[in-house]
């Protein structure tokens, strides 16, 4: 998988061409919930999703308003697999 890295966090090629499609406003407050991710990645707003997987690595989910995070934690980078609105993110 193909991701781009920047301070203790990555991104899925898919999650940043999605994020270009979104309002400023909405963007910001997806970046600032990934941010606040990094020094504590499993706050207790995240949930694990049950029977899914990354390669054997557990994938968690954040909210931010109407959208949801999707992303694991390896080692000490958080990767982020896919952001979207929470009634598409699922599929």
């Amino acid at each position: 998988m193909s991701v781009l890295q920047c301070r203790g966090f990555a991104y899925h090629p898919r999650c940043l061409e999605y994020l270009k499609t979104l309002d400023k406003k909405i963007r910001k407050q997806i970046l600032k919930k990934v941010e606040q991710l990094v020094p504590d990645p499993y706050p207790p707003t995240c949930k694990q999703l049950h029977g899914q997987d990354d390669n054997g690595q557990p994938i968690y989910r954040v909210r931010s308003g109407d959208y949801r995070i999707l992303y694991v934690v390896r080692g000490m980078i958080v990767c982020v697999l896919d952001i979207d609105n929470r009634k598409d993110v699922y599929r």
